[in-house]
């Protein structure tokens, strides 16, 4: 196959802003749209603290337990989020390459040891099984990172689909959405999100479906469908079995030490949860990862940090719920699965946020 080293999607962030608005913090993506499949490197330009929430039962994961509270490790490099299941973790060697290449990484005598944990989703069912991210492709997302957040169906997210109870031939097509949060006097933390949820989606403040199995007035509420009418034993099954995900990072200048990392990571856990109904199911691999790069002049120290986290916390909750709909909000149809933009306009109705 020939590489397709591309950065489609949307380039209107609108309001919601980005990950990159966190300073030191770049994004790279590998897109394969002729696959339904990419990669999407999430690099910092100093070490960062590292943290991860995993609330998933059908998770893909590398590297994460150099996150537990009890790890020596204390500082990461970048975190990689990929497509092609358990195959796409390959995807975070390319990163590590590039990274050693760069002289970024651990260092330990004359070596430079990047660290680059990695989550995937799985999208091997939207167009072809048979092509993944690999290492190559890592590296090209690596390469091209900065401070620009393309969205949308692009990089980790440009296989995602939402609302999958009823069947892929009832999904909505999702992607990558990423948001930020000023905090005031330079303090900002930043969220970005790969939608590839069983679930429907959910507008918090409206509390309206923006996306979910498709019918002919818009969008069923998955919580409700599994409630009151659920699909059989047998479709259930197929479906908790196909490994489907929500994959992210927060990550903000304060500093941190690892805890509260791991307590910021699961304040984006708490995101999905407002926003997905239902979430954490067990066909899910929730993961999110929190960088703390430390290059705040002032929120720094465990004093520091223990008079904001809190305030923290809820910001990386609203950056996540942004990032989220962003997702939605800029992806575009693939694989025959349509946007909910698209959707919606097909039956000639409104989206939500119009």
């Amino acid at each position: 196959m020939t590489n397709k080293v591309t950065q489609p999607g949307s380039d209107s962030l609108a309001d919601r802003g980005q990950i990159t608005d966190v300073p030191g913090v770049t994004v790279g993506h590998y897109t394969d749209l002729e696959n339904a499949t990419g990669c999407t490197a999430v690099l910092v330009d100093e070490p960062a603290v590292g943290g991860v929430d995993i609330r998933g039962t059908s998770t893909g994961t590398r590297e994460t337990q150099l996150l537990d509270p009890l790890a020596r490790i204390e500082h990461i490099h970048g975190v990689m989020l990929s497509g092609g299941s358990a195959f796409g973790l390959e995807a975070a060697t390319g990163a590590v390459r590039y990274l050693e290449e760069q002289g970024r990484g651990l260092k330990i005598g004359r070596m430079t040891i990047p660290l680059v944990p990695s989550a995937i989703i799985f999208d091997l069912n939207l167009i072809s099984h048979l092509v993944r991210p690999n290492a190559d492709n890592g590296y090209s997302a690596s390469e091209m990172a900065g401070s620009e957040t393309h969205t949308g169906s692009v990089g980790a997210g440009a296989g995602a689909t939402v609302g999958k109870l009823r069947g892929q031939g009832l999904s909505i097509k999702a992607g990558l959405g990423t948001a930020s949060v000023s905090l005031g006097d330079g303090l900002v933390v930043g969220a970005l999100v790969v939608m590839n949820a069983i679930g429907s989606v959910i507008d918090p403040d409206t509390g309206a479906v923006v996306a979910g199995p498709r019918t002919d007035a818009g969008f069923e509420n998955t919580l409700d469908v599994l409630v009151d009418d659920p699909p059989r034993m047998r479709d259930l099954m197929g479906i908790r079995n196909s490994s489907n995900t929500v994959i992210g990072v927060v990550a903000t200048n304060a500093g941190m030490d690892k805890k509260a990392a791991i307590r910021f990571a699961a304040a984006g856990q708490d995101a999905i949860a407002m926003c997905v109904r239902p979430a954490h199911m067990a066909g899910d691999g929730d993961t999110v990862f929190a960088l703390a790069t430390g290059t705040h002049p002032k929120i720094s120290g465990e004093d520091a940090i223990a008079g904001i986290e809190d305030r923290l916390r809820a910001a990386a909750m609203r950056a996540t719920v942004g990032a989220i709909q962003s997702s939605i909000e800029h992806a575009t149809g693939l694989g025959g699965v349509p946007s909910a933009a698209e959707h919606m306009a097909a039956i000639g109705g409104e989206t939500a946020r119009d």
